[in-house]
């Protein structure tokens, strides 16, 4: 039973990015977290390519609710992962994380589920989903002029 609900969450995230996936970039996966700005949240469905991030808003349901935002490795001013104390390594083996992301228009602070707690709450699509998103920062700076 909550296989088939990962896999139908899995479905929608990916539905959420697609229309966004350029026909000449790499799809390298997609996972879901939240943004947590000062006195709200906001659901994002987070896609990653081989030449950028997108991030488009979703609902409650995973449905988009908004314009796609796209940040492209140039872009990327500064990112850090915390698992709460822990860095990387932690949030790799922790419950729940942080993962920032700063531009020079916004700064992105998402919540994610980690270590053990995506497996059985997300399914494998989007651990490796999270695993691409958790690269791209470190691919950018090997891409930047």
């Amino acid at each position: 039973m909550f296989d088939a609900k990962k896999e139908a969450s899995d479905d929608l995230i990916h539905a959420a990015i697609q229309p966004e996936v350029l026909p000449a970039e790499q799809f390298r996966g997609a996972m879901r977290a939240t943004a947590k700005p000062a006195f709200s949240s906001q659901v994002y469905a987070i896609g990653v390519t081989d030449a950028r991030l997108i991030l488009v808003p979703i609902d409650r349901k995973l449905a988009p609710k908004g314009a796609a935002v796209s940040i492209r490795p140039p872009d990327i001013l500064k990112t850090s992962v915390d698992g709460f104390g822990g860095g990387l390594s932690h949030f790799l083996t922790a419950d729940w994380g942080d993962i920032r992301l700063d531009t020079s228009d916004k700064n992105y602070k998402f919540m994610a589920l980690g270590g053990g707690m995506d497996q059985a709450f997300v399914g494998q699509r989007q651990m490796e989903g999270k695993q691409a998103f958790l690269e791209f920062p470190h691919a950018a700076r090997n891409l930047a002029p």
